[in-house]
């Protein structure tokens, strides 16, 4: 039988970013979103943060950046001052 993991979504969402594609807009993302998800922890600048720091390491210019970029432009308004 497989196990049941008790622990809230967002706990598992934050140990589970750990294993993203390192360098992708992918990763922008998710992790753009997840800061949004974990707001008022800890966790949500360091997430916030790392999505900022891969997105500046990344190539433009095609919708994927255009739409990563968007989305943590959206966090950062969702999330306010840090």
């Amino acid at each position: 039988m497989g196990h049941h993991d008790e622990r809230p979504p967002v706990q598992r969402a934050i140990e589970a970013a750990a294993g993203l594609k390192a360098g992708t807009w992918e990763a922008v993302e998710a992790l753009a979103w997840l800061a949004v998800e974990a707001a008022g922890t800890p966790a949500s600048a360091e997430l916030h943060q790392k999505a900022a720091t891969v997105a500046a390491g990344l190539k433009v210019g095609t919708w994927e950046s255009v739409r990563a970029l968007s989305l943590l432009a959206r966090a950062d308004r969702m999330l306010g001052p840090r």
